[in-house]
């Protein structure tokens, strides 16, 4: 995680590289050492407070004011500046949480924690049905594995490695606190099938730009959006069930179960992946607006090409 705040200028030198993995590892294992002897709430105001101070003064910031330049082009600069500050805070919220990832899974049923499950997909949870849950880096994104394990669904999801192997292994380690099954990204369609015909349920985040996705709106500029969610679901037809995890408080949250994206209707396959695809984009758009403050948007979201130039 660290690789949003320390850049990589020593791509030509293996020795300098494998250095400066080291580097990131041994920070991050510092600031989770004291983030852990912390109670989750502590923690997670310290983290909020370290990152709305360090982020700004990152290279990642200005992709940050980027982003929320686009999605936002109506908001004055400062309106920016103080939501990029707030976006920088809840990272470091997220990242003060993963030593307490075990506690927090657990917390799901306990007073304080609020689960809203919409009356559709309580059948499909009841019933045991296999589904694709999509969801979104809003909130603390990987509580949203421990929210659908919690209701006893066997799950696999698909997550990115670092590239930064020590990152990756301490990442992964705080992950298994979870409950869920890990898939790499790589490779990951025709394995997600294969769950999902086992009788397992599928996670995925596809809220980031991927190359190679098909171009879709989203705040109203084309940008590759992942077609997977879709094309499994219709593929297979699963129930396409987003989850969303709104932050409340330091280390307080809200799980939200949407009721399902239709996935039926269409034309053909292809035209039903595109369509179910936009539909996500709209839905994501709108849990976005409703809290932009708690959207990780440190990379590059749309293609830096002039506006003029782009699809509508």
């Amino acid at each position: 995680m660290t690789h949003f705040l320390i850049r990589n200028k020593h791509k030509r030198s293996r020795w300098l590289r494998d250095a400066g993995w080291r580097l990131e590892a041994a920070v991050l294992s510092l600031f989770w050492l004291h983030a852990g002897t912390l109670r989750p709430a502590n923690a997670s105001a310290i983290g909020r407070r370290l990152f709305r101070w360090l982020g700004p003064r990152t290279a990642k910031h200005r992709r940050v004011m980027h982003n929320l330049s686009i999605a936002f082009p109506d908001l004055e600069h400062d309106r920016i500046a103080a939501l990029a500050r707030d976006v920088w805070g809840n990272f470091g919220s997220v990242l003060a949480e993963y030593p307490h990832l075990s506690e927090l899974a657990t917390t799901w049923s306990s007073a304080g924690i609020d689960m809203v499950i919409d009356a559709e997909t309580r059948r499909v949870l009841a019933h045991g049905v296999p589904a694709v849950y999509i969801t979104a880096h809003l909130g603390n994104w990987e509580l949203v594995g421990s929210a659908i394990t919690g209701m006893g669904v066997p799950l696999s999801v698909v997550y990115a490695p670092q590239g930064n192997p020590a990152l990756n292994r301490l990442l992964q380690a705080k992950r298994r606190n979870l409950g869920c099954r890990f898939i790499e990204k790589k490779n990951a369609p025709r394995t997600l099938l294969r769950e999902l015909r086992s009788g397992r349920s599928v996670g995925l985040l596809p809220d980031q730009r991927m190359d190679g996705g098909e171009s879709l709106p989203f705040f109203g500029k084309n940008t590759p959006s992942p077609t997977t969610p879709a094309w499994l679901a219709i593929k297979t037809g699963s129930p396409l069930v987003p989850v969303q995890v709104e932050r409340t408080g330091d280390a307080r949250y809200r799980a939200i179960f949407h009721k399902p994206v239709d996935t039926t209707g269409k034309a053909n396959e292809r035209e039903a992946v595109v369509q179910v695809t936009a539909a996500i984009n709209r839905l994501f758009e709108n849990w976005i607006r409703q809290h932009p403050e708690q959207w990780l948007c440190m990379k590059r979201r749309w293609p830096d090409i002039p506006d003029g130039q782009q699809g509508g």
